[in-house]
């Protein structure tokens, strides 16, 4: 299995908002916000529309996400791992994302169950 490299997970970690696109017919980038848990990288969909990235992986779609310069193509999968890792994860955005404090109300709205629900793990390909 493919991993994404120390200075791409550098990257992930220092970046506020990163970006991401899935499908064929896509050529802008969404961003959004993604985290780094051991070596592993998620995100999470406030919304859940249709058509958006989330739904676009759930359907099968490959995409990329993109830190810095750096473009690396992935899938993205929902964790079969989810119960064990949203503290984690949740900790995670905490970490990451309370350094500004108009962030706290995104923050705990990606904890509530309906956004993890929505967790994608981005897997490199």
């Amino acid at each position: 299995m493919k991993k994404f490299s120390n200075a791409f997970l550098k990257c992930i970690n220092e970046t506020q908002i990163t970006s991401v696109r899935v499908g064929e017919d896509r050529t802008k980038f969404t961003g959004i916000w993604m985290v780094e848990v051991n070596g592993r990288i998620f995100g999470r969909s406030y919304y859940g529309a249709s058509g958006s990235w989330y739904t676009r992986f759930l359907n099968g779609d490959t995409g990329d996400i993109k830190c810095g310069k750096e473009i690396i193509p992935v899938t993205g999968v929902q964790p079969s791992d989810l119960d064990t890792i949203t503290e984690a994860i949740n900790k995670g955005y905490e970490k990451k994302y309370l350094v500004k404090a108009y962030n706290k109300k995104w923050v705990d709205g990606l904890r509530e169950a309906e956004r993890v629900n929505r967790t994608i793990e981005f897997i490199p390909v």
